[in-house]
């Protein structure tokens, strides 16, 4: 069987499990826990996904190390972490990074194999709960898998933290809405400068030449100064 057919089943019956999950009245955290402990996105490399094997990563880990050191980043927040698989290979430039993550058992295995006195991780909800104030926000993968207004609490978060700028997963110029989203965990692209989200045109934009069967090649990372957009209340 080919590997596009394998995706294929693969996607299936994630969105199966999810349906049921919300059938079942599941909590967000509920939902990213099982999958995590079911590995759901069965990549080889890491229980994120194959958006966060090595592959997928390259131009990611190279332009994310630049732009530390572009912009004098001394903290950095990765809101989610997930399993902290290819941001290990980082070369952070002696930032301090905190990695946060809705799912306790996750973070757990990274404090034990990562937490150092620069690497620290705490299992934290971006659209709940206070965010620490830092230079740097990653938020990658993260919004596509929320309902709208989740990703919008999520960004209304980061603003409060005071943080100075955010890198987040934006796909420019492909879609010409941003669709709703009814089931947690699954997904579709969005474009963080149309509705509901309204932020401006990013400083910095990273393609990601992602080649995922069932991603795009739009696929980037926006970098924003975190102000509120016009069009966003911030409560």
């Amino acid at each position: 069987m080919s590997p596009h057919f394998l995706a294929k089943v693969r996607s299936k019956l994630r969105v199966r499990a999810l349906v049921r999950q919300k059938i079942l009245g599941h909590s967000t955290q509920q939902v990213f826990a099982r999958m995590y402990q079911r590995n759901s996105w069965a990549n080889a490399e890491s229980a994120s996904g194959d958006g966060s094997d090595l592959e997928q990563t390259t131009v990611v880990r190279k332009e994310l190390s630049r732009l530390i050191a572009d912009f004098n980043i001394r903290t950095l927040l990765d809101a989610p972490c997930g399993d902290f698989y290819w941001m290990k290979e980082v070369d952070r430039h002696g930032c301090r990074y905190l990695g946060v993550d809705i799912v306790p058992q996750m973070i757990a295995v990274n404090e034990r194999n990562y937490g150092n006195d620069t690497t620290s991780f705490a299992v934290l909800d971006i659209m709940k709960d206070e965010l620490p104030r830092v230079d740097l926000i990653v938020c990658r993968d993260c919004l596509v898998h929320l309902p709208l207004e989740g990703g919008v609490k999520a960004l209304q978060a980061f603003f409060k933290s005071g943080s100075t700028y955010l890198l987040s997963t934006t796909y420019p110029g492909l879609v010409k809405r941003n669709r709703p989203l009814y089931i947690t965990g699954n997904w579709r692209p969005l474009d963080l400068e149309r509705a509901p989200f309204f932020l401006p045109a990013p400083l910095r934009v990273i393609n990601e030449g992602c080649t995922e069967t069932e991603d795009y090649a739009e696929k980037s990372l926006g970098l924003w100064i975190l102000n509120p957009p016009a069009g966003m209340a911030t409560r």
